[in-house]
């Protein structure tokens, strides 16, 4: 048996050894490097960190051509579980609708919750491949109309590639749209996206995006631009404006936001199940 002493001694030299283990892992982690899924409406394949926290937030303001307009504050987390899965929560924020002739509608939106995995890393051609699902849990008034008050389903098919300077994300998307008085309805959509860095902290992206018509909403095809700027690798701001195309979509929007890295709870090597590589 061990005496007071020794055992004072022992735990000493346990404890030390654990906080040294724990500098080591720390000092070994990469650095956080945020990876943006705003402002476009397209999704990357690339999922985030394995063990960090990101946060996307921002505010828009659309025009359209009714002569009404639509405020709004979105946000994204996202946690990196494993190397290639993440999952999600956004929604559209606070809404503030105006429209002529009618009281101006204020009010939280809906949330979104989901997860992505990417299924395959640069190949074939280079390209990344994923598949992401997120359901829409109907928190907006519909009676303000803020919201359609039922769930929705959507499933994405995301396609990106990495080629120079340049970097793009395709999306083909399915949704299933809850309907109060009817099965629900499928609205397909499908988005391309093009980025090029002009520097080490500054980007453009272009991006040509269409939503199918439904039976209470017309066809939207519209393209968005906009610029972001590296801060550091763990912070990134944007902003830029998104001008319709067809009847059915806004006339312009005007947005600005930021994606930021808050902070890791894994270490990678303590990472289990991690497919993939880094």
């Amino acid at each position: 048996m061990l005496l007071p002493g020794r055992l004072r001694c022992t735990a000493i030299l346990a404890v030390t050894l654990g906080a040294a283990r724990l500098s080591a892992a720390a000092a070994a982690d990469p650095p956080i490097e945020v990876n943006p899924n705003r402002p476009t409406f397209a999704t990357p394949a690339q999922t985030t960190q394995v063990g960090v926290v990101e946060l996307e937030v921002g505010g828009q303001r659309s025009s359209f051509r009714d002569h009404s307009a639509l405020s709004w504050s979105p946000f994204l987390l996202k946690v990196g579980l494993l190397s290639d899965v993440e999952v999600r929560l956004g929604g559209t924020g606070v809404l503030r609708q105006t429209q002529a002739m009618t009281a101006p509608a204020t009010g939280f939106g809906d949330v979104t919750v989901g997860g992505q995995w990417r299924f395959l890393r640069h190949r074939p051609l280079g390209v990344d491949e994923a598949v992401q699902v997120t359901w829409k849990v109907p928190t907006a008034s519909a009676s303000k109309g803020l919201g359609t008050g039922e769930s929705d389903a959507t499933l994405m098919l995301l396609l990106s590639r990495d080629l120079g300077p340049f970097h793009a994300d395709v999306n083909l998307l399915e949704t299933w749209l809850g309907r109060r008085q009817a099965s629900r309805e499928r609205q397909p959509a499908a988005t391309v996206s093009v980025s090029r860095t002009l520097s080490a902290q500054w980007s453009l992206t272009g991006e040509l995006y269409y939503i199918g018509a439904t039976a209470e909403t017309l066809r939207i095809v519209s393209n968005l631009w906009a610029l972001a700027f590296k801060l550091s690798p763990r912070l990134v701001i944007d902003g830029g404006a998104d001008v319709g195309l067809s009847h059915g979509a806004q006339k312009v929007s005007v947005f600005a936001g930021l994606t930021v890295g808050l902070s890791r709870f894994r270490h990678p090597m303590e990472t289990l199940g991690s497919g993939g590589g880094g």
